[in-house]
């Protein structure tokens, strides 16, 4: 076992991956006889707290309505179980990166790419929707919490709808809220319509973009749910208008959309570097040479990833900081790096001003 690993139950924890509304998410590994090994997320609560019982009937109940689900386009829940006082869920991991982490490298698809990716998300919800008990009682599974970080894309072109049975871990992300949740009034399935529809209204370039499909995605996020098509219709609606595109879409033009864009480890070392400066920033006496050399190497794996809005952000704090500093060289460094960025974002003058702004630190 790696010296960064720690065993926990049956698992060994890789690395965190991330702190969650309750809990924090962990990639493991199962580990069995003979060298067996097999890559698991666990999502994990500490129960002992004083609210520890409705935490774990939380889990319960997700966990539950998730190992219910059986479906290639949905990540399985694998376990529920408890060690030492921390109640777990271990779901199915997938081997490749999240559609926002896509799209934050590449922020415009072919149309017929993500209408494929929403054909394939779409069927997953149509199924969770129609999960009946075996007295033939609806289950009214919802996800409650889709978003482009719920849908993962792995490198053999497959798309998986992610967090069924996790939607106790994270509060819903407000543009993929649908309206009526927002208004305190009842949900169904038809608010994960809307979640897809504003998904695939952010993965279109529109100036490409069927009118077919425009219809359908304003029909899809409608803000009153009885007005929106219910994820079968939407499936099949999808499916039609793909099938019309100029030559066949499938899992080979996924997989070569993860390979083209292989953002999620270059997005996964930003956010290593984030948490890194945030909390150096949090410390009594601040190394700050070490946190300028920070905030180059953010830069630098923000223009990497071409992930400028996110970048620009940044080295806008960098800026104020070498500035108050009176250190004129980062201060310079930051104002070329922000000019990259922009430059990305085809944002031509506001680079050129950048530019200019650097050079008055050189004097």
């Amino acid at each position: 076992m790696s010296p960064i690993e720690a065993k926990f139950g049956k698992y060994h924890l890789v690395r965190r991956l991330a702190d969650v509304e309750m809990g924090e998410v962990h990639l493991a590994s199962l580990v069995g006889t003979r060298g067996f090994k097999k890559r698991v997320m666990i999502w994990r609560v500490d129960t002992s707290a004083v609210d520890g019982t409705a935490r774990t009937q939380a889990m319960i109940s997700g966990a539950t309505q998730g190992a219910a689900l059986s479906h290639a386009s949905i990540a399985q829940v694998l376990e529920l179980g408890v060690v030492d006082w921390m109640c777990f869920v271990a779901t199915e991991y997938v081997p490749g990166p999240s559609l926002e982490a896509v799209l934050r490298v590449r922020p415009g698809l072919p149309w017929s790419v993500a209408g494929y990716i929403g054909c394939e998300a779409a069927g997953a919800l149509s199924y969770a929707h129609s999960r009946r008990r075996p007295n033939g009682e609806l289950l009214r599974l919802v996800h409650r919490r889709l978003s482009p970080a719920r849908i993962a894309l792995d490198p053999a072109g497959n798309v998986k709808v992610t967090g069924f049975g996790t939607s106790w871990a994270c509060k819903p992300l407000e543009p993929y809220r649908a309206p009526e949740e927002t208004r305190n009034e009842p949900v169904d399935g038809r608010a994960d319509v809307f979640a897809l529809g504003v998904i695939l209204q952010r993965c279109l370039r529109q100036r490409d973009t069927p009118e077919p499909l425009e219809r359908l995605l304003e029909r899809a996020t409608h803000a009153y749910p009885e007005q929106r098509p219910s994820a079968a219709e939407l499936h099949r609606e999808l499916v039609r208008i793909v099938h019309r595109a100029g030559r066949p879409v499938g899992p080979r033009d996924i997989a070569t959309l993860v390979e083209r864009s292989d953002g999620d480890a270059l997005f996964e070392a930003i956010e290593r570097t984030e948490l890194t400066l945030d909390s150096m920033k949090l410390e009594r006496k601040m190394d700050t040479g070490a946190i300028l050399h920070l905030y180059e190497r953010l830069g630098r794996l923000c223009i990497e990833a071409q992930a400028g809005e996110r970048g620009s952000i940044q080295m806008t704090r960098a800026l104020d900081l070498a500035d108050g500093l009176g250190r004129d060289d980062y201060a310079a460094l930051f104002c070329h790096l922000q000019s990259e960025l922009l430059m990305q974002s085809h944002r031509m003058d506001e680079s050129g001003d950048w530019l200019e702004r650097a050079a008055t630190f050189r004097h």
